[in-house]
């Protein structure tokens, strides 16, 4: 690889793993980091605190991350005019991961970060004369509540969206599709730690009820014990951007997901239970938190009934095994969690593969 990539929330979880990915690789490319700065040099500064999260001992590719003053709600995305000739000129491949992942924001601010960011993203892509392709990073729950099945190839009724998240990542797909620019969509599920290590610098969504359940807080669960929890390690999103990015006539949408292997709610709750070697809860019916628990936001995803189809994302990358199955990481997923105390001592991904066995690392 040699061609330069502009990377748009390299500073957030799934983005620091597709950084690590494009920086590790032999013959790498140059990556332009979006980052909220103020010049230059507090540039350089979020980009140096970002490697810091990744490693101890940065390999010699570090030195292709080049911080780029950008913020995605701001008109032409606040790019100075000399960073911007420098983009349009240099860069061929364009990732976009920022996002919002609120799900309780107001739509029009949802609509500001995951639409509108989109547009000014498309805008800066279309002044680049050698753009190769655009990589849009969307989410598998852009179906809403509706299918049982949802695959790569179907149509989005652009209904039934459980919050403003999944609504403007939709929109924001709809913005990527009417541009007429080389691309492609990748669509994850849940996105958890690493397959291995368990590494992660994000501690939502799943991991608040893991974390309330570990201290006890949940006795009783409101969950479908049927319900869908497609869950995915980082690692392996990282890796479907990466073929999304790079392989030869790759468009459309990938969904990067467990797929046929997700878990019921029943299967993640007997692996947590027998990873902490603690009773399995009892299960309520969904929708019985009051409006005004931390965990209501989350509630939705312990209620799902789709399945999504991965067949293309598979074909994509032909010699990777895809992703582990949970039962086999999640033991990795809650000693990371519970070592680095729920991230408020975190360690670097470098530092977390260092502690595994080293047939694994």
């Amino acid at each position: 690889m040699s061609d330069a990539v502009f990377l748009t929330g390299g500073t957030g979880f799934l983005g620091m793993a597709v950084l690590a990915r494009l920086l590790e690789a032999d013959e790498g490319p140059e990556v332009f980091l979006a980052v909220r700065a103020g010049d230059g040099d507090e540039a350089d500064e979020r980009v140096a605190k970002v490697l810091a999260q990744l490693y101890d001992d940065p390999p010699a590719g570090a030195a292709r991350a080049h911080g780029v003053c950008a913020e995605l709600t701001a008109s032409a995305l606040g790019l100075a005019a000399a960073d911007r000739r420098t983009l349009t000129a240099e860069v061929d491949r364009v990732v976009h991961c920022a996002a919002s992942v609120e799900f309780t924001l107001p739509l029009p601010e949802a609509r500001a970060i995951n639409v509108e960011g989109v547009r000014r993203v498309v805008e800066l892509a279309r002044e680049m004369s050698g753009l190769e392709r655009m990589v849009h990073v969307s989410t598998a729950y852009v179906c809403g509540r509706e299918p049982t099945r949802f695959d790569e190839d179907d149509e989005i009724s652009g209904e039934g969206f459980r919050n403003t998240y999944e609504q403007t990542k939709w929109e924001g797909e709809q913005e990527i599709a009417k541009a007429g620019l080389p691309h492609a969509t990748v669509r994850p599920s849940i996105v958890v730690g690493e397959g291995h290590s368990g590494w992660t610098s994000s501690f939502n969504v799943i991991y608040w009820p893991l974390q309330a359940f570990v201290r006890g807080l949940f006795t009783e669960v409101p969950a479908d014990p049927d319900g869908i929890i497609d869950m995915v390690p980082v690692d392996y999103v990282a890796e479907v951007i990466e073929g999304a990015l790079y392989e030869p006539g790759a468009d459309g949408a990938f969904h990067a997901v467990a797929g046929e292997n997700a878990l019921t709610v029943t299967e993640l709750l007997k692996h947590t239970c027998d990873a902490l070697d603690r009773p399995r809860p009892d299960l309520s019916p969904p929708g019985t938190l009051d409006p005004d628990h931390p965990a209501a936001v989350f509630e939705p995803y312990f209620d799902v009934h789709t399945i999504f189809g991965d067949r293309r994302a598979r074909a994509l990358l032909p010699d990777s095994p895809g992703p582990p199955p949970a039962e086999e990481y999640m033991p990795a997923l809650i000693d990371y969690s519970l070592q680095t105390k729920w991230g408020k001592q975190p360690l670097t991904r470098q530092a977390a593969r260092a502690a595994l066995p080293r047939s694994e690392a």
